[in-house]
């Protein structure tokens, strides 16, 4: 998919069609997984070299970030704001007249930056940028945020006066990794965010305005406090998964505590009945019809009833 955005444009950004005539003066091209024809159209209209996936991803930090005469080619290799397992490179490609992003996936922060600019007139292609990196960052908050009032729940659960199973920390434990999962993600992306940012207000081109620059220095501001938040995030999710771990740890020392007692309860008559064993001349049972079933039926109920018991403290698994 091709997708162009004009200077002063009305009814919102165009998807390129085969056919279609040369925009007259593009300042935003958004190449969502782009066919050749795509590639090729894009590479014609801003005159630049579109970058391939493998360029993106690259390790080499001259890959992902450098100049290249008038260009500015960034890369965020990981890029996941959808709040799913789902993350793929972004490149950005940036010169004083045009902006051009190649994607791999759909993006809530791409389409907010789009949506923008029905009420934001943009000026240049580095305006356009700011825009887009400011839609990044404010969504990466919401999804931090989102994280920290699902730790807020979490916490709840778990630290509560009615006793809390085996079962129900473990699932508590599992919720733990879902959430550490996603505010790594945001971690990786936000990474990359800030690298950019940075080699943007490094460079500082001429043609970039001080408005502009202005906003990108609150956005670094702002990074660098949602990474401050993201170490209060992380240090309570580590202590939540202690917490459940402690309390589990606690609910099995007080199982063995139980059994310890009553194996040492039962020693006594297992003793006894060692010594004296079945040596009396005179048993009743000996001469009952029914004496070896009730037998039977005495041992199966002796193995019975300790279960039921262990089943009814809810300390077998799945209580």
């Amino acid at each position: 998919m091709l997708i162009i955005h004009e200077h002063g444009q009305h009814g919102g950004p165009i998807e390129w069609k085969a056919g279609m005539g040369k925009p007259v003066a593009p300042i935003w091209i958004d190449l969502v997984s782009p066919s050749e024809d795509e590639r090729r159209c894009a590479a014609e209209i801003t005159g630049l070299r579109v970058p391939e996936r493998g360029d993106i991803v690259s390790l080499a930090m001259s890959s992902r970030i450098r100049t290249e005469d008038d260009a500015m080619y960034l890369s965020i290799p990981y890029f996941a704001d959808t709040g799913n397992n789902h993350a793929a490179p972004v490149g950005i490609v940036v010169t004083h007249h045009v902006l051009m992003t190649l994607r791999f996936e759909s993006s809530p922060a791409f389409e907010l930056a789009s949506e923008s600019c029905d009420t934001h007139r943009w000026d240049s292609s580095a305006d356009v940028l700011a825009t887009l990196i400011e839609a990044i960052v404010n969504l990466a908050a919401k999804r931090m945020e989102d994280v920290s009032a699902d730790l807020k729940k979490l916490s709840d659960r778990i630290f509560t006066p009615v006793r809390v199973g085996t079962p129900a920390l473990r699932a508590c434990m599992l919720e733990v990794g879902r959430l550490e999962g996603e505010q790594a993600r945001n971690r990786s992306s936000m990474l990359g965010v800030q690298r950019i940012v940075s080699f943007v207000r490094a460079k500082k081109p001429e043609w970039m305005s001080d408005d502009v620059e202005v906003r990108l220095r609150v956005v670094d501001h702002d990074l660098r406090t949602l990474d401050e938040f993201d170490d209060q995030v992380t240090n309570k999710l580590q202590f939540l998964l202690d917490a459940s771990l402690g309390f589990i740890s606690t609910d099995q020392n007080h199982v063995m505590k139980v059994l310890t007692v009553t194996s040492v309860a039962t020693i006594p008559p297992v003793i006894l009945a060692g010594i004296w064993g079945m040596n009396f001349k005179r048993m009743p049972e000996l001469d009952w019809t029914f004496g070896y079933p009730m037998a039977l039926g005495a041992i199966l109920l002796s193995i019975v009833l300790p279960v039921l018991f262990f089943k009814w403290r809810g300390w077998l698994e799945g209580d």
